[in-house]
C-alpha cells in the first residue's frame, strides 16, 4: 500500500502572508480530501524556507495531511486542488511504500 504526505504552507503566494486562519485552512483541506476519500490525518506544523527572489527566510504555519488507501492519481488530484484552493506556489507531495493496517 502507498502512503501519501501533503504539506501545505498557509502563506498566500501573492501576498507572502497568511490571509486565512489556520482553522479555516484545515476545514478547506479536509473538505477537499473528503471529496475523494473517507479520511486522512491532519497535523498542524511549521515550515521554514528562503525566498528565491529576496533571500528572506520565512517561518510559516502549515498543515500536513497523511493519506492511504487511495491511488497516486487520486492523491495528486487532492494535492492540486489544495494547492489551488489555498493559492500556493508549490506544496510538498511525497509517496512512500508502507505496510498499513487500521486496527
Amino acid at each position: 500500500m502507498k502512503n501519501f504526505t501533503i504539506i501545505t504552507g498557509l502563506n498566500d503566494k501573492d501576498t507572502k502572508r497568511q490571509i486565512i486562519s489556520t482553522t479555516q485552512a484545515e476545514k478547506r483541506i479536509a473538505g477537499i480530501i473528503l471529496l475523494y476519500t473517507g479520511g486522512a490525518t491532519l497535523t498542524r506544523c511549521k515550515g521554514i524556507y528562503t525566498h528565491n527572489d529576496n533571500g528572506a527566510t520565512v517561518y510559516e504555519n502549515s498543515i500536513k495531511a497523511e493519506l492511504s488507501g487511495i491511488d497516486t492519481e487520486t492523491a495528486l488530484k487532492i494535492a492540486r486542488d489544495i494547492k489551488t484552493a489555498l493559492n500556493q506556489e508549490s506544496i510538498y507531495f511525497a509517496v512512500t511504500d508502507a505496510e498499513i493496517d487500521f486496527i
